[in-house]
């Protein structure tokens, strides 16, 4: 064999010599995953993989909405849905936008779970991105009814801060502005003038059927009477001591019949027997866990008080000692809270009710447009979620459907 023949045989013998062994030196960066052992990844490591990956929940009556941070070189993206016949994720989409809306759902109210990755030919590609989950709201709540108008009449309304509803469902709309509580039957027909009160606040119903009625500006803030509407007892005046009130927002009682009662600008809550002696009070002005800016909404679920707090914009939760347990934040000021027992639903104002669960994870929003300033609701013994809109002078009634 001639000397450069031998020479250029060398030089094929190393070359490939050197290549299979990059090829092998690339081969060790390759990395093999495993999700819910149903899908084999190979991952090329040099595309980033998706982050701030989220999917919407109950936001929107028929879609899940999915959305993510655009990624540096990518050039398309892959979608991954969970399937719950077959508990793998299967590819879903491709497509070269950052959002999806997902039209392909079922059933309202179930959780539906995603995964994305960058995705730019089946030898480049990224990991996953971190799951998360979505679900529809179903637009269960449509709105039957309404009543009201701006005035001082019978079916009129001067500034609407509070409403509640008794066992039968009768409506009751705190007037403050004309210094009086209105009572209407469920279908909103004007049955009497029920309370007159300087200021007239928050009421509730005791199961005994004794109500307790709020107000301000006077010589006692809190009252409660008998079904005869007989004055049984009353306390709390003007000021920041332990008798005082600066101001009463809502109220609502837990399962022992104590009464917990928000002081809006004295920014704590108070928590009274039924004889109205004083339990323990927690609170004072601030963005720290347990303080309050405005407090305004409260409610009682499975041996927990939700507090809005409203210009902090977020949900507070306490245990019964008033111990301060987590806070989920949300959009907008929350002012009236309530719950159906299961579920809490939130006055976010100015423009809908949010419904909630324990967590804070959206479920439905209602009677999203309908409203100038929601301020507070109440939840009628069917379910019905009655709303108080004090701008519009207007009481709605939404039921499901």
């Amino acid at each position: 064999m001639p000397h450069s023949n031998k020479i250029k045989t060398l030089l094929v013998i190393l070359t490939s010599s050197f290549l299979f062994s990059c090829d092998k030196e690339v081969e060790t960066i390759v990395e093999t995953k495993t999700i819910r052992d149903t899908i084999r990844i190979i991952d090329t490591l040099n595309i980033d993989r998706p982050i701030n990956f989220k999917a919407t929940k109950g936001v929107y009556g028929s879609r899940i909405t999915l959305s993510w941070t655009p990624m540096p070189l990518a050039q398309k993206y892959q979608i991954w849905k969970f399937n719950g016949s077959t508990q793998k994720y299967d590819l879903f989409k491709e497509l070269a936008d950052t959002t999806f809306d997902d039209a392909n759902i079922s059933k309202a109210l179930t959780k539906n779970f995603y995964k994305v990755r960058t995705f730019n030919s089946t030898s480049v590609y990224s990991r996953f991105s971190d799951a998360d989950f979505g679900y529809t709201s179903g637009l269960n709540y449509y709105r039957a009814s309404f009543f009201g108008s701006e005035g001082t009449g019978p079916t009129q309304f001067n500034f609407t801060m509070h409403i509640e509803v008794d066992k039968a469902g009768n409506i009751y709309v705190s007037d403050e502005g004309a210094n009086r509580v209105l009572k209407f039957d469920p279908a909103g027909k004007f049955l009497e003038q029920f309370y007159t009160g300087s200021g007239a606040r928050a009421i509730a119903f005791l199961p005994n059927g004794n109500y307790i009625a709020t107000r301000t500006q006077s010589n006692s803030y809190v009252q409660i009477f008998n079904a005869n509407k007989q004055l049984i007892r009353e306390w709390g005046t003007y000021g920041t001591g332990d008798s005082n009130f600066g101001n009463i927002e809502c109220l609502t009682l837990d399962d022992e019949q104590n009464i917990w009662i928000v002081d809006g600008v004295n920014h704590r809550v108070k928590k009274y027997d039924i004889n109205g002696n004083l339990l323990l009070k927690f609170g004072q002005q601030g963005s720290g866990n347990g303080d309050f800016n405005a407090p305004f909404g409260i409610c009682y679920l499975n041996n927990k008080i939700y507090v809005s707090d409203t210009r902090n914009n977020r949900v507070e939760v306490f245990d019964k000692a008033g111990k301060f347990l987590k806070i989920f934040p949300v959009k907008g000021y929350i002012h009236g809270m309530r719950t159906d027992g299961t579920n809490l639903f939130l006055a976010n104002s100015p423009g809908y009710v949010i419904k909630t669960d324990e967590s804070g994870d959206v479920q439905e929003k209602i009677g999203e447009g309908t409203f100038n300033n929601l301020v507070d609701m109440a939840i009628g013994p069917n379910g019905e979620v009655i709303t108080c809109d004090v701008y519009g002078r207007r009481i709605s009634i939404f039921k499901k459907g």
